[in-house]
């Protein structure tokens, strides 16, 4: 039990390793990207963030800790790491600095670390402190991240577009049978092929 929560908890962290890892450049004040100009995967991961975080603080509300963790666990392991982040990687990775949609996804994951931060704060207090202090300052900035409240979703997604929403979660879908396909061929092609690889 505490080994899985112990692995756990390190998803977490490494979810926040990444979103600090690609922020080095980032100035909020100078390069923060408006949400309608943003490319449209980081306006719907905003938009999946503001929905998680309306659930997880009605899950405070109702003092459902547990459901608290699982939400933040799977927002973590599901749409960031194996979908946002691994769609993200070229950009971030080989845009030019300045780029606009490096600077799109930089302003995406900004916002999704200020939200992330403040909502794992209670229950990970130690480790959202210390993550407190390496994100992008703002002239206002609190000095603790628990003197802070949760960001209410219109801070975090400007507009609700449920068109938008809609689309996404066609493609995502997609997604997951392609890569489930092209798993099942490589799968095939090793048992056939076991010295190819």
């Amino acid at each position: 039990l505490m080994q899985r929560v112990s692995e756990n908890y390190r998803k977490i962290r490494n979810t926040f390793r990444y979103i600090l890892g690609n922020l080095h450049d980032f100035d909020p004040a100078k390069h923060a990207v408006r949400f309608d100009a943003m490319e449209p995967i980081d306006r719907y991961m905003l938009l999946r963030t503001a929905e998680m975080s309306k659930e997880v603080r009605k899950h405070y509300a109702d003092f459902q800790f547990h459901k608290v963790y699982q939400q933040l666990l799977t927002f973590c392991t599901v749409d960031l790491s194996s979908m946002y982040f691994d769609v993200l990687k070229d950009r971030l990775y080989t845009s030019a600095p300045n780029a606009a949609a490096r600077r799109s996804a930089q302003t995406a994951i900004w916002k999704i670390g200020e939200t992330l931060v403040r909502l794992t704060a209670p229950v990970m207090s130690f480790t959202a402190d210390e993550i407190w202090q390496y994100l992008p300052k703002l002239a206002d900035r609190a000095v603790s991240v628990h003197v802070t409240t949760f960001l209410d979703e219109s801070e975090i997604a400007c507009t609700l577009d449920s068109q938008l929403v809609s689309d996404w979660q066609v493609v995502l879908h997609s997604r997951e049978d392609v890569l489930k396909s092209l798993e099942e061929a490589r799968q095939t092609r090793f048992s056939r092929h076991p010295s190819s690889f």
